[in-house]
């Protein structure tokens, strides 16, 4: 028999509300993509309670990386601490919500985790948010409540939840069976901390005063207390950013570029990892300052788009639709391949950055010949 609810007005008056089935899968599916609160983020962590930004409906796995995709999640949606949640709907009378969803799903994230990268879903976010007439820096800067956000650096940090295999996995159902709460609470005792499975139920109710939507979160008693995750994100200062280079040659030399930013006009962007030496041009057509140097504490780890070390050159091939000045564009080229023919630097081996990688030793050793050239790229681009 359905359940009911009341709504008790402020007037006085009580309205009955009666449980009903959604009329479709695609329905709830909606739903959750356009209010991704529904998933009742509260009773998953009371404690730092996920906020989502939608990546995609339908997002494409493959079962290799060089392969077209093989299934389709039905939202993949990212967290303010960066990690991806992979979300399957299916209304209650699927039989498919008793057995068959729980592989479907285990082999999803198994997949996912070894097929996608940051840069591929960071493209497909923003495409996807800029056809749904909206900014994507504004998205994150609502997401990580930041005026200007680390977008670099959130974006980073999804490499690496992925490259750990960090992921949040949700079944989602206008009810959820015992058979399947069973198995998310067992999962989830054993995948933690690093896989969050959970089940969310969500009832309707129905009225003459209209629609209530009754979200329920399964198994996140079972996730309680957690292990330490490491996924909060605090950003590094510049004191803590130079302290952690144990070599006082590279110390110094990362001191030097700092300085050389601060005293040409560019500005300093700590990340989680890095600090950023960034640029704002005239003739530079996003709102985000341009980046011309990415300078990471850890040695010889990729981070975003193949960036590591001390890298040098500029993300432009990121912004396919915008098109640059000829003075603008031919000053970038000039930057990226500022120290091509030098010894001590080798190509930054991603697609959509260019420009050169120059391992701490080596940037300690030629710190004069890089600053030089950062100053004097800082100056033409600002008087551009």
């Amino acid at each position: 028999m359905p359940e009911r609810i009341y709504l008790l007005a402020d007037q006085g008056d009580l309205s009955e509300m009666t449980e009903e089935r959604f009329d479709a899968e695609a329905t709830l599916q909606k739903l959750i993509a356009e209010h991704p609160e529904l998933l009742a983020s509260e009773q998953i962590d009371p404690h730092d309670p996920p906020r989502w930004i939608l990546v995609r409906r339908e997002k494409g796995i493959a079962d290799t990386s060089e392969a077209a995709a093989r299934w389709a999640v039905d939202h993949l949606l990212i967290d303010q601490n960066a990690v991806p949640t992979l979300v399957e709907v299916k209304r209650s009378d699927n039989r498919e919500l008793r057995r068959t969803v729980v592989g479907q799903m285990l082999e999803y994230a198994a997949h996912a985790s070894r097929t996608w990268t940051a840069e591929e879903l960071r493209r497909v976010f923003e495409r996807q948010t800029e056809e749904n007439g909206a900014a994507p820096q504004d998205r994150l800067a609502e997401l990580l409540d930041a005026e200007e956000p680390d977008q670099d650096g959130f974006w980073d940090d999804v490499a690496t939840h992925l490259a750990a295999k960090r992921l949040r996995l949700l079944f989602v159902a206008d009810e959820i069976p015992d058979e399947l709460a069973r198995v998310v609470e067992f999962l989830n005792e054993q995948m933690m901390p690093n896989i969050e499975v959970l089940a969310v139920e969500i009832k309707q109710f129905r009225g003459d005063s209209g629609q209530i939507l009754v979200p329920r979160v399964i198994g996140a008693h079972a996730a309680r207390p957690k292990k330490p995750s490491g996924r909060g994100r605090v950003n590094l200062t510049r004191e803590s950013f130079l302290e952690a280079f144990a070599d006082e040659r590279v110390r110094s030399a990362a001191a030097q570029l700092l300085q050389v930013a601060d005293s040409h006009g560019a500005t300093v962007a700590p990340g989680v990892k890095s600090v950023r030496i960034r640029v704002r041009c005239r003739l530079w057509p996003s709102p985000q300052p341009l980046t011309l140097a990415w300078l990471y504490v850890e040695p010889d780890v990729k981070h975003w788009y193949a960036t590591r070390d001390f890298s040098f050159g500029t993300a432009a091939a990121t912004y396919p639709d915008f098109e640059l000045d000829e003075q603008l564009q031919t000053r970038l080229n000039a930057w990226e391949s500022a120290f091509v023919d030098e010894p001590f630097a080798e190509p930054i081996e991603g697609d959509d950055v260019s420009g050169c990688v120059i391992k701490h030793a080596d940037a300690a050793a030629n710190i004069e010949t890089i600053a030089s050239r950062l100053a004097a790229t800082i100056d033409d681009l600002r008087n551009l």
